[in-house]
């Protein structure tokens, strides 16, 4: 990815605002912007924390473990009604040893096109969080070639697997996750999701529906 007419667009910026082209703006240091620790919170405290926040935004917790997961998740199909499934091609569904018979993945081979059709024909989706905010009851997922946006608001269910080694506390902590990876010189993706249950709207009259714009349901299984 390159940037085009940088410099003037940036020199119309200035101009606008009054003053000469600033050269020397200094990025600051992230680690004096995030709390290094959370205190006397455990891992423990941390699932805690997420199960309440979870009965907040309509969305159901389920603990499982890698022995049992992919049962886990076959029931939660089923539970959905069945019907294909659409996962994104993260390299954890194989380490973990998951299959499903009737599912398509999100592959950047079949082009963004196809890709977009498969996830609404989809009932349901499964992913990987690369993140997950128990403070909030958030996810954090990095549009990829292998996951792309699409995947996460088509499909009429959606199924977040969350490593209990991906729970943080708050956004600080996955913002300096992201970080460390810029300084280190890693890819990242085109935008990162942050994704708090199904879609909710009280727009209309002040009455809440759920999954206006968005999957009709949601699911967290914590591994």
């Amino acid at each position: 990815m390159t940037a085009s007419n940088k410099d003037s667009f940036l020199n119309t910026i200035a101009s606008k605002l009054g003053r000469e082209r600033r050269y020397d703006v200094q990025r600051p240091d992230m680690q004096d912007l995030i709390p290094h620790s959370y205190g006397s919170l455990t891992t423990d405290d941390l699932i805690e924390i997420l199960k309440e926040q979870c009965l907040f935004i309509h969305t159901q917790v389920i603990e499982s473990n890698p022995e049992i997961l992919q049962r886990t998740l076959d029931d939660l199909i089923q539970a959905n009604g069945g019907g294909m499934v659409i996962t994104s091609g993260d390299a954890r569904f194989g380490e973990y040893k998951l299959t499903f018979p009737d599912s398509f993945v999100w592959e950047e081979a079949a082009g963004r096109e196809q890709n977009i059709i498969r996830s609404e024909s989809a009932n349901t989706a499964i992913i990987f969080a690369d993140y997950a905010l128990a403070e909030s009851a958030t996810i954090v997922v990095e549009s990829r070639p292998d996951q792309g946006r699409s995947l996460h608001f088509l499909p009429a269910h959606y199924i977040a697997i969350i490593e209990k080694k991906r729970l943080v506390l708050r956004s600080t902590q996955a913002a300096a996750a992201l970080n460390r990876r810029i300084e280190a010189g890693e890819p990242i993706g085109s935008s990162i999701n942050f994704i708090s249950g199904p879609s909710n709207s009280a727009d209309i009259e002040m009455q809440l529906v759920v999954g206006v714009h968005g999957p009709l349901r949601a699911t967290y299984v914590l591994i």
